[in-house]
């Protein structure tokens, strides 16, 4: 379906889309919950050229589709209790506002399931097995940008390695955009996956 979205905006892109998952909630690690604009900012290549341009189908696997931040935590209090400058983890404005901004059509798994037939796989499927459907779309993706320390953006990224697509794999988190491409596996190792997954002691895919 997403690709059929793609192809109905613009058939010149044979079905291309690009794919996002962002973790809010209560994620830990509070300076990777960030505001879409940063994102818009951060995913950009060296040469300063959108990685993502105007016009591309976005989807966006999150656990917050309305752009709320409800659930947002820090100091284990609401970020909805704090009064703006918020600290970090509690961004000024959660919604997704910039994506549009950014020409961008974005996409939520509740736009499909809002059209999917009432016989279709996707409306009976058990919701316990949504996560596993979104991770599948994301790991197709020409283009995926992830969640610096969540283990969910790293197990798309480990499936996209074996579709032969980890080097086109990146983090929309400030500071860790290019980790992907490390020469080097660096730090602890939960917070990402690597090639070494997927591929052989000479480089090639496994």
């Amino acid at each position: 379906r997403v690709r059929q979205d793609s192809l109905a905006l613009d058939p010149s892109q044979q079905g291309l889309f690009y794919a996002l998952h962002i973790r809010r909630g209560d994620l830990q690690f509070k300076e990777v919950k960030i505001e879409a604009a940063e994102m818009v900012r951060n995913l950009h290549w060296p040469n300063g050229t959108a990685m993502i341009p105007p016009g591309a189908l976005v989807y966006v696997s999150t656990d917050d589709p309305d752009g709320r931040c409800v659930g947002c935590l820090v100091q284990r209090k609401p970020c909805e209790e704090y009064a703006s400058p918020k600290p970090v983890g509690c961004p000024e404005d959660p919604s997704w506002k910039a994506f549009l901004d950014a020409g961008w059509h974005i996409r939520f798994l509740r736009d499909y399931l809002k059209d999917a037939p009432s016989d279709s796989l996707l409306r009976l499927a058990n919701p316990n097995t949504h996560g596993m459907l979104e991770s599948i779309v994301c790991s197709r993706a020409a283009i995926f940008a992830g969640t610096y320390f969540s283990t969910f953006t790293g197990y798309i990224h480990r499936l996209r390695g074996y579709h032969g697509l980890g080097e086109a794999t990146f983090y929309h988190s400030t500071h860790y955009v290019m980790h992907p491409q490390m020469k080097k596996s660096v730090g602890h190792g939960f917070s990402r996956e690597w090639r070494a997954g997927w591929t052989d002691d000479q480089g090639q895919l496994i």
